[in-house]
């Protein structure tokens, strides 16, 4: 979350006043983002959810 809202250029307060998710908590570890809001955070960037994970890199499936 915080590398995208970085690469936007992006403040927290700015996303926070736009969403209304608290993006500090989640940015910082105190709280892990629920599907719900990890949906309005990828629609605030105009990603999907796929997207938004798609940078990942998983080890591949035996």
């Amino acid at each position: 979350m915080k590398d995208l809202r970085n690469s936007h250029k992006h403040s927290q307060e700015y996303v926070v006043e736009n969403t209304k998710l608290d993006i500090p908590h989640f940015e910082n570890g105190s709280y892990v983002p629920s599907v719900v809001s990890l949906s309005i955070f990828c629609k605030f960037y105009n990603l999907t959810l796929d997207e938004f994970f798609a940078p990942m890199n998983y080890p591949p499936k035996e």
